[in-house]
């Protein structure tokens, strides 16, 4: 093993991708390793396309460990997506390692050779991980769309609401000559989020 990289990721600029990152710091310490680099971004985990993973699959050298909280942190991709990203990441050399799955934390002991049937038991934990967090947010999804149908047929969707707290900040460091770049990092929001304010303060002047 080499280098551990950690993959934070939250879906959406109103939740906290840093959230887990205390979490895995304990847990590399447990082990007895130190996190290399960390990959934080707001993405939702049912595409792709994620700059930061994007990132951490081009910095990553053989033998380097991809360490997650959970596999949803990972992935919500459907399982014909989950198996194309999978193959990336064995391209790039890469083991991946889940907190919450005991038996991919073998990768951390310097030294030791999996067998195979510990490695197709380890894949096949990976997969069912990645099923089962597919098959919640499908659920999820469903029980929203039947909410939202619920609450049109009785007068009471508004629809998504605006994070206002979120958007006054931006604002205030858009006025302050703040770049995209740097408004991102500070308040772990979208870029598009940050183009959307800025939109609206143009809009808004005279």
């Amino acid at each position: 093993m080499n280098f551990i990289r950690a993959y934070l990721r939250a879906s959406t600029e109103q939740q906290d991708a840093e959230r887990a990152k205390d979490e895995l710091t304990t847990f590399a310490n447990q082990h007895n390793k130190s996190i290399a680099a960390y990959y934080t971004e707001n993405h939702t985990g049912t595409k792709a396309d994620r700059p930061e993973l994007d990132r951490l699959l081009n910095d990553a050298q053989p033998n380097d460990v991809l360490l997650i909280e959970k596999m949803d942190r990972l992935t919500r991709l459907p399982y014909e997506v989950w198996q194309d990203l999978k193959s990336r990441i064995k391209q790039a050399g890469l083991t991946i390692v889940v907190v919450d799955q005991p038996m991919t934390h073998a990768a951390l002991t310097s030294g030791t050779e999996s067998n195979s049937i510990t490695k197709a038991l380890t894949d096949f934990m990976l997969d069912l991980g990645a099923a089962m967090a597919r098959d919640d947010y499908e659920t999820r999804q469903k029980r929203q769309a039947q909410g939202i149908a619920k609450a049109k047929l009785e007068g009471k969707y508004k629809g998504k609401q605006v994070n206002q707290e979120l958007h006054k900040k931006i604002e205030n460091m858009l006025k302050a000559k703040m770049s995209y770049t740097q408004i991102q990092q500070t308040l772990s929001c979208s870029r598009a989020t940050v183009a959307r304010v800025s939109k609206a303060i143009k809009e808004q002047t005279p």
